[in-house]
């Protein structure tokens, strides 16, 4: 007995099937280049306000953001020392 495919199924076309070495047979595209790495935080002590400044570089280097930032700095040094 001969049985009939299901309405709607469809065969695998051969142009679509993998090799059967798998991915062995595929063309191979260039590597990305990889993104350059972000430098680790620095600390900075600011023994003045009792602080440790995290900051973050960008890729040259530069100091590019601080945790706490430039306007909370501000604020700790325009506040009275404390008793």
């Amino acid at each position: 007995m001969r049985m009939t495919p299901a309405l709607g199924a469809v065969a695998p076309t051969p142009s679509l099937a993998l090799p059967p070495s798998g991915l062995a047979r595929m063309p191979r595209q260039a590597a990305p280049a990889a993104p350059i790495p972000a430098p680790a935080p620095r600390l900075r002590l600011e023994p003045a306000l009792g602080l440790v400044v995290l900051e973050f570089q960008d890729s040259r280097g530069q100091v590019a953001e601080t945790i706490p930032n430039a306007r909370q700095l501000a604020a700790y040094r325009a506040r009275p020392p404390s008793r």
